[in-house]
């Protein structure tokens, strides 16, 4: 019986790809900086310095522009679907990069969505400040940094508050994972504003870099994602003009028909950051197969054990990017439903928890394909100075991002799917 053609070329993966053309533009300008990205990730991961080079030039080629309507100087991205695609591809080369580009991305497309709304209202001093922000966000002028997560608490019920005072409101509060923090211009931290009950109302404010009282803690200090510059910020008394207010709602404490607004463009691409991470794992598993080890001198693609984890490998990626595609044309289509109205409480329930069990799944799924990773290449992927040994650290860091840490997804899924009332236990 003739033996098996081990000298063939791998056949091309089935890849992820964009379905609108300002889609594809995205991804192209995320795999033309992804070199440079790639050539610093590991000195900045070493040194737990942000990607400064990587972000000017994603800024510089227009990527920052991706969401931004090409009448205001953008690329008029509006499928969360193709910034899910492009943000994978960065994560490939540097995940840090990729989810601080995403941070900025997200508040480009919750600016045109607040910019939707405000219009539908006739809101016409809102809309001014929206419209002037989107042409900076186009120009590249400004860099936004959209801090929410707060120690104690979860993202429905923030601490932070804004305090209404002559001409406007003061804002007070720490904010964890200021991811971008150390370059951005305008912050857009979620804050509680007091209802005159006893109750809160949430908004979200906007804080210039410049505002007294705003500091940038230099405390970003983790195990993984080390060159995003996710610090800490805090505020003291900031003074925020009151149409500098945005999204006032009385939702404080629920997770209802609000929520899939930033979940769903910021959360989903930051869940598929690690669907790039994951293939960044299995492209080193593959090149570590043509090595010859033992007296055998055999290829350690000719070996069971070795064929077999790279099966592994094969399916849980292809489950991760299944999952990622399902969901993104799930947002696009609910997204477009509810462009400036809200949606139903049910209806947004239930697709926040189809994204929870999309992250949920990537998020384990990218943490077992690096650890096959390591176990195809070998002791060498255990050394710091391994890729892999990154991959490794970043790969952890995507069950603690938000909205749900995973037994509250857990939770809240289970609660959804048997018709409970899916608030969180607290």
């Amino acid at each position: 019986m003739a033996s098996a053609d081990t000298s063939a070329e791998l056949l091309p993966t089935y890849e992820l790809t964009a379905i609108t053309d300002p889609g594809r533009r995205l991804v192209e300008l995320a795999e033309a900086n992804a070199a440079l990205c790639a050539e610093t990730a590991a000195i900045h991961d070493r040194e737990g310095s942000f990607a400064v080079e990587s972000i000017a030039a994603l800024r510089e080629s227009g990527f920052f522009a991706g969401p931004v309507p090409e009448s205001h100087g953008g690329l008029g991205v509006d499928s969360v679907h193709d910034v899910m695609v492009a943000i994978s591809r960065l994560a490939r080369a540097d995940a840090s990069t990729a989810i601080a580009a995403n941070m900025h991305l997200a508040g480009g497309a919750v600016i045109v969505r607040l910019l939707q709304r405000r219009r539908a209202e006739d809101d016409g001093s809102s809309v001014a400040v929206l419209e002037r922000l989107l042409t900076d966000v186009g120009a590249g002028r400004v860099v936004l940094c959209f801090p929410m997560t707060e120690a104690g608490t979860d993202l429905s019920s923030p601490f932070c508050e804004a305090t209404p005072v002559d001409g406007g409101y003061t804002v007070t509060g720490r904010k964890l994972f200021g991811t971008i923090s150390p370059i951005a211009d305008l912050f857009f931290p979620t804050v509680r504003v007091p209802n005159g009950r006893g109750g809160y109302l949430t908004a979200t404010a906007m804080v210039t870099r410049d505002t007294p009282g705003l500091t940038i803690e230099d405390d970003w200090d983790a195990l993984g994602m080390r060159a995003s510059g996710s610090n800490s910020v805090t505020f003291t008394t900031c003074f925020v003009p009151q149409d500098r207010l945005f999204a006032i709602r009385d939702n404080y404490g629920r997770s209802g028909r609000w929520f899939p607004g930033f979940a769903l463009t910021g959360n989903l691409p930051l869940a598929a950051t690690y669907v790039g991470v994951a293939e960044a794992a299995r492209a080193h598993a593959v090149a570590a197969t043509t090595r010859r080890k033992g007296t055998s001198g055999k290829r350690l693609a000719d070996r069971i054990p070795i064929q077999e984890l790279m099966g592994a490998i094969e399916i849980d990626l292809a489950v991760c990017k299944a999952t990622v595609e399902r969901m993104g044309r799930l947002a696009d289509a609910f997204l477009e439903r509810y462009v400036t109205t809200d949606p139903p409480t049910s209806e947004a329930t239930a697709l926040m928890k189809e994204s929870q069990c999309m992250k949920y799944v990537v998020n384990r799924k990218a943490c077992e394909i690096v650890d096959r990773a390591m176990t195809v290449c070998g002791g060498g992927a255990y050394m710091n100075r391994h890729p892999l040994s990154q991959l490794y650290r970043d790969a952890r860091a995507g069950p603690f991002m938000q909205p749900f840490s995973p037994y509250e997804a857990l939770e809240y899924i289970g609660k959804v799917t048997l018709g409970l009332d899916p608030a969180l236990e607290r």
